[in-house]
């Protein structure tokens, strides 16, 4: 009997314990799971606060798959007007003058655009590392091109972007104005000989 009543009172102080975790969990366990499934949540499904609707690059894109790259200017330039903040366009137009329309001024501006309005890292980077890639490759002045990245350093001293940046301000600094990329080698072409040419060099 002695046993039985001392696996009573056990059974008894389990179940009070397991009533106290229950009560504990309900008071306090909730909220805390609840604010951990806020940060996680935060994380993959950001605030309406965070969002940013885009612009539709469509129209402009179908008229430089057409050759119509003027007319993608032309469009991008609406784009810029609606989404004055975004960089992208100014990119994408220096691309399109660079290449297609080859306006060496358009590329220029649409690039300072750009780098004027980066204000994150990673568009910064962008931005100006295609500046100074027009400066150095196409107007063939690595002075300019050292400007940029300094100034690119100087915007954001301290960072990886700033220590990336050091590598190639070192390169530019060497290079001498007017200084061109290396040509590749021609290739040499070589004519095959007629039958009289060869029995010359062979001796009949």
């Amino acid at each position: 009997m002695d046993l039985l009543a001392g696996f009573g009172q056990a059974a008894i102080a389990v179940g009070l314990v397991a009533l106290c975790g229950v009560v504990a969990f309900l008071i306090f366990g909730f909220p805390l799971l609840r604010k951990v499934g806020d940060k996680i949540s935060g994380i993959y499904w950001p605030s309406d606060s965070q969002f940013r609707i885009l612009p539709e690059y469509s129209v402009a894109e179908a008229r430089a798959k057409a050759g119509k790259y003027q007319e993608a200017v032309d469009e991008y330039r609406k784009v810029v007007a609606q989404y004055p903040e975004d960089v992208y366009p100014h990119l994408r137009m220096a691309e399109l003058a660079l290449e297609h329309l080859h306006d060496f001024k358009l590329t220029e501006l649409e690039l300072l655009s750009a780098v004027a309005k980066a204000d994150r890292e990673d568009t910064s980077a962008l931005a100006a590392g295609r500046l100074a890639d027009f400066y150095q490759q196409t107007l063939h002045d690595p002075v300019r091109a050292l400007e940029v990245m300094k100034r690119l350093k100087e915007k954001f001293p301290g960072s990886k972007i700033a220590r990336l940046t050091d590598e190639r301000i070192e390169k530019l600094q060497t290079m001498p104005a007017g200084w061109e990329s290396p040509k590749p080698p021609a290739k040499i072409t070589v004519k095959p000989a007629d039958e009289e040419t060869l029995r010359r060099r062979r001796g009949f």
